[in-house]
């Protein structure tokens, strides 16, 4: 049974997107699913300094 309280809690966000998600793999879209926590292992180190550097200001010339 669920509380009185928790019934009006509103949804994650990220239930919105798993959601979508699997309306479009129904549709048969090729759909890899990164909304919980996944993938399960450590951005590799190119991809963190590759990301930091896109984010950095540019320098002016």
């Amino acid at each position: 049974m669920i509380s009185k309280k928790a019934i009006h809690i509103p949804p994650f966000i990220v239930m919105d997107v798993m959601e979508k998600g699997v309306e479009m793999e129904r549709k048969g879209e090729n759909i890899i699913h990164l909304e919980v926590g996944e993938p399960d292992f450590d951005t590799p180190a190119c991809v963190k300094e590759a990301a930091i550097k896109a984010a950095s200001p540019m320098p002016i010339h």
